[in-house]
Order: structure tokens, then C-alpha cells, then sequence
């Protein structure tokens, strides 16, 4: 499984808290979309899935156009729900919030932030959405786009790292991470995280033998 992150958006570069906001990719960010596809080109990606925000549906649909595919949507791959922080930027949350903003960049799983979908519950239907594509398409390769939290909080449950450990990988826009699962044990295995394509560099392979 190929676990990617979208392109940048508006949102992204006025270090604003978009959240379920659908924001659209900038132009950098359909060139970052555009560099992912390249960068996947020489690799057979048999499905291809994002969530439903438009930020994720044009990164998934840049790499599927090069694979010859549709992307497929699934809500549940849909970035966390941020409450009374959407639509804010970091410094407003910061001056507005500054004992709770401390807690959330020390204490994520702690931090009960107005509204917000917790980062269980957000985990859970990230993993559930992830084992659903995987079910589907065993013995494949699967690229699944989503976003910065979600990404996250599935990464750390393929890694059995704990959710208040949020802040300790980072996911740039249109970063690639990728897992193999050992179909005969179940036995997932982080190849790589946050790997951000570079301009002419293609992958032929994705190597993860169990040993």
C-alpha cells in the first residue's frame, strides 16, 4: 500500500486548519500531484483510492490518469474534523487558544479541542477504510491519497505507536509513505514515511522482504 498525502492547497500555505474545508491544490500543488504520478509511472498500481475532498480526488486523479485508472472515493478516508478550529489560522489558535494549543502540540491525544473528532475515532475509520481496500485487493498494489492527520493515525497503527506521539513524523504535501503486509502472517511493514517526490527521480520497485 502506497499512503500519500495531497498537494498543496490555499489553506496549506496560509497556515490555516482546513480540515473537512474543500479546498482545491494551488499551482504548486497540482505540479507536486503532477510530480507524484512521475514518480509512480514505472510502478503497476492496480487500484486507486482517496477521499471525497477535492484536494485528495485531484492528487489521486493526477496519478491515475498516468496509471489509466479512475480513483475511487471513500469517505472515510476524509481528513479529521477539526471543530471550532476549521477555518482558523495557526497564529489566531495560538493567541485564542494558547494553554490548549501547548496541549496539542505536547499532548495531542489530550487535547480537547472544541468540537474536534477525536483522534481515536479518527484512527479507527482510517484503519477501517484502509483493511477494507486491502481485503479487496490482496496480492496487489494499492494507492490510497488522503491527508496530514489521518495519514498519521494510520501510519502509527501499522507502526503500534501511540496516538500521543502525533507530532513526532511529519507528512508534507504530496509525500509518499508505503507499507508492505505480509499476506501469510498479517505482518505489516513500513518500507518508508514522508517522502517527497523529487523532480526526475522515478521508482521501478518497492522492495519489503520479511526477513
Amino acid at each position: 500500500m502506497i499512503l500519500c498525502r495531497h498537494g498543496e492547497t490555499d489553506s496549506n500555505a496560509a497556515q490555516i486548519y482546513q480540515g473537512q474545508g474543500d479546498g482545491k491544490l494551488t499551482k504548486k500543488g497540482i505540479e507536486q500531484a503532477k510530480a507524484l504520478a512521475k514518480t509512480l509511472s514505472k510502478i503497476k498500481i492496480d487500484s486507486i483510492y482517496c477521499s471525497d475532498l477535492s484536494r485528495s480526488f485531484e492528487t489521486a486523479s493526477a496519478v491515475a490518469r498516468s496509471q489509466k485508472k479512475s480513483a475511487i472515493k471513500d469517505l472515510r478516508l476524509k481528513e479529521r474534523f477539526y471543530g471550532k478550529w476549521e477555518g482558523m489560522r495557526f497564529d489566531e489558535i495560538i493567541k485564542e487558544y494558547p494553554v490548549l494549543y501547548k496541549t496539542w502540540m505536547k499532548d495531542p491525544d489530550k487535547a480537547r479541542i472544541p468540537g474536534v473528532e477525536p483522534l481515536k475515532t479518527l484512527q479507527k475509520r482510517g484503519v477501517s477504510a484502509i483493511n477494507s481496500i486491502l481485503s479487496k485487493n490482496k496480492g496487489k498494489t494499492v494507492l490510497a491519497v488522503a491527508h496530514g492527520g489521518i495519514n498519521r493515525t494510520i501510519l502509527f497503527h501499522f507502526l503500534g505507536i501511540d496516538l500521543n506521539y502525533f507530532w513526532r513524523i511529519k507528512q508534507d504535501n504530496c509525500c509518499m509513505n508505503a507499507v508492505l503486509i505480509d499476506e501469510k502472517t498479517n505482518t505489516p511493514k513500513v518500507l518508508f514515511v514522508n517522502y517527497v517526490p523529487l523532480e526526475g527521480i522515478v521508482l521501478k520497485r518497492l522492495r519489503g522482504d520479511i526477513y
